[in-house]
């Protein structure tokens, strides 16, 4: 079993979204996987991208966005569960006053990041 409070995960601040790491490769036997909070700021439209070989999970905790992926957008709202494949091209736009937060588990995440970027 493993156990953590979401007290104990490591912050970090990026340039258009915050990320909780809740569980990261070293808690699973693997070291392939990362559970992390992701946090998009009111009125901020995270980066287009994509990772070359990891798939993310989302789960929308709280808040009001548009996920798109691939081109495909929709309006992500509490409780939806959207999957990302390797290579999908993807962001997050949340154009509310709130906070926009989901849960991402990363599968198959490499030890060195695997992001491509194509926005600055």
């Amino acid at each position: 079993m493993i156990y953590k409070s979401a007290k104990q995960g490591q912050n970090i601040q990026q340039k258009d979204y915050s990320k909780d790491i809740l569980l990261s490769l070293d808690d699973f036997k693997d070291k392939k996987h990362l559970l992390q909070v992701v946090t998009i700021p009111p009125r901020t439209k995270q980066r287009l991208h994509f990772h070359k070989t990891q798939t993310e999970v989302y789960y929308v905790l709280e808040g009001e966005a548009i996920i798109s992926i691939n081109g495909e957008e929709v309006v992500a709202r509490p409780e939806d569960v959207f999957v990302c494949e390797a290579r999908e091209k993807h962001f997050v736009w949340n154009k509310m006053n709130n906070d926009f937060k989901l849960i991402v588990f990363k599968i198959d995440y490499p030890k060195e990041d695997d992001t491509v970027w194509f926005e600055e």
